[in-house]
């Protein structure tokens, strides 16, 4: 089972806690303010209560047997530069930095952080492109030029399968999942007729995405 560590349990920290139980994995999570610990007792394995810019607090965990740590400070840059700091000098093999704008993205990087996460320009980005995409429920970035989406399947598609349609040569998109009455299918769907109200979940460029998108308004 895999170890994860977070460090502040704000919104962007209680959201990764609650994501990684879904995932059954082991979470330590750490903050200062025993009310919002409280709030996610549930959802962790163990909560520890201190200011993890204070050694002594940080010397009672490994911090080299984690994962993964997430530095999810709200915003107090200074905390979030001088724990990601810390981290690193105690040898933790990945650490996921939060900031509060590029100039404390670059500093977090600079010290050791492996990536450094901007939630509300990300979000911002999200938002703006589902509403762009007709009939996107849910979009992911991957990288700056390829995302994963989850759509409807248009109701031209209907009747007729991923390879009647010879959908991965027509549109340069990958299908990794049809979604059938909220349950996955996960195999041998290239055969499968599409039906009123599956979805699918299509891997491949932001433009070729788009022009898909398009297409079946």
């Amino acid at each position: 089972m895999k170890q994860f560590l977070i460090i502040g349990a704000g919104r962007y920290g209680s959201g990764i806690v609650k994501e990684l139980y879904k995932q059954n994995a082991d979470v330590v999570v750490c903050d200062s303010n025993e009310k919002k610990l409280d709030e996610i007792d549930q959802y962790a394995t163990h909560c520890l209560i201190g200011d993890f810019t204070d050694s002594d607090v940080l010397n009672q965990l490994k911090i080299d047997e984690f994962d993964s740590v997430f530095v999810a400070i709200g915003t107090n840059a200074y905390s979030a530069i001088l724990i990601t700091k810390k981290m690193k000098e105690r040898n933790a093999k990945r650490i996921i930095a939060k900031a509060i704008n590029p100039e404390v993205g670059e500093i977090l990087q600079s010290i050791g952080a492996d990536r450094v996460i901007y939630p509300e320009e990300e979000a911002g980005r999200k938002v703006a492109r589902q509403e762009l995409m007709t009939g996107v429920i849910e979009y992911l970035e991957i990288t700056k030029d390829v995302s994963i989406v989850e759509l409807e399947v248009p109701q031209q598609m209907l009747g007729k399968s991923l390879s009647q349609l010879d959908f991965s040569r027509k549109y340069d998109l990958t299908v990794s999942i049809i979604i059938r009455n909220d349950e996955p299918i996960l195999t041998h769907f290239a055969d499968i007729p599409f039906r009123e109200g599956d979805k699918v979940l299509i891997v491949g460029e932001n433009s070729r995405i788009e022009r898909f998108e398009k297409r079946f308004k």
